[in-house]
């Protein structure tokens, strides 16, 4: 019955509001960054110290709005994706160069940073889920 209800009409809406939910994200998280406010300074230095002030920080604000217009405009998809994917598992290493920032006061309590950097795994695969079901999209021309 439920299939009957989920047309693919429905699940093609559905997928362009995920893309647009990560459009938002993207854009939103790297314009706060470029308009330099550093929320995340002690994970970005845990990781990769030149990308945590200055110029580092300002392309680290850029690559996100960049990931998050072409998903917004739906352009050049393989690579906004492994753009996005390589970006949100680059913060992962967090959890091995900064452990005490992911944890509170053990594992597996999540600190706040860690819950941060955790629902990016949602975030990579929902950005993998677009990039799937437009390709599809594409070659079945629905």
């Amino acid at each position: 019955m439920f299939k009957s209800l989920w047309s693919a009409r429905h699940e093609n809406a559905a997928v362009i509001l995920l893309r647009w939910s990560l459009a938002v994200i993207f854009i939103w998280f790297g314009l706060i960054k470029v308009s330099g406010y550093n929320l995340v300074f002690d994970l970005v230095n845990s990781v990769v110290p030149s990308m945590a002030t200055g110029t580092g920080f300002l392309f680290l604000g850029l690559i996100e709005v960049v990931i998050g217009m072409g998903l917004l405009i739906n352009r050049w998809r393989l690579a906004v994706t492994a753009i996005l994917v390589v970006h949100l598992a680059g913060t992962f290493v967090t959890f091995f160069t900064a452990p005490g920032l992911m944890f509170e006061p053990h594992f597996p309590i999540l600190t706040l940073a860690g819950e941060f950097v955790i629902k990016n795994l949602t975030l990579a695969i929902a950005g993998i889920v677009v990039l799937i079901h437009e390709a599809h999209r594409d070659r079945s021309g629905r």
